[in-house]
């Protein structure tokens, strides 16, 4: 998760992200995440962001669930993006 705060409200992104032993070096090298916290990430303070942090578990879940056969998986994204401002998410289904 990654909120910033400029202007007022906050905004940022909710992130989840997917591999295999097979292919865990080629997605860490697509450097989707910092691979550092930022000192200066509003998530790091004692903001209030409850519903951030179950709206992403949940994300986490529902991919985990997929990949063990709970829920269906069709050509489904091995990284999402949630964007808080607009509410769209956005995923990239191919590693490499």
């Amino acid at each position: 998760m990654g909120l910033s705060r400029q202007n007022g409200p906050l905004t940022g992104l909710l992130r989840i992200t997917y591999y295999s032993k097979e292919n865990g070096e080629s997605v860490r090298q697509m450097k989707l995440a910092d691979e550092a916290d930022d000192p200066n990430d509003i998530y790091r303070t004692n903001v209030q962001i409850g519903e951030l942090n179950a709206l992403n578990a949940c994300l986490a879940v529902i991919k985990f669930k997929q990949l063990r056969g709970f829920y269906c998986e069709t050509d489904t994204p091995f990284h999402l993006l949630f964007d808080i401002a607009d509410m769209k998410i956005v995923g990239q289904k191919e590693v490499g």
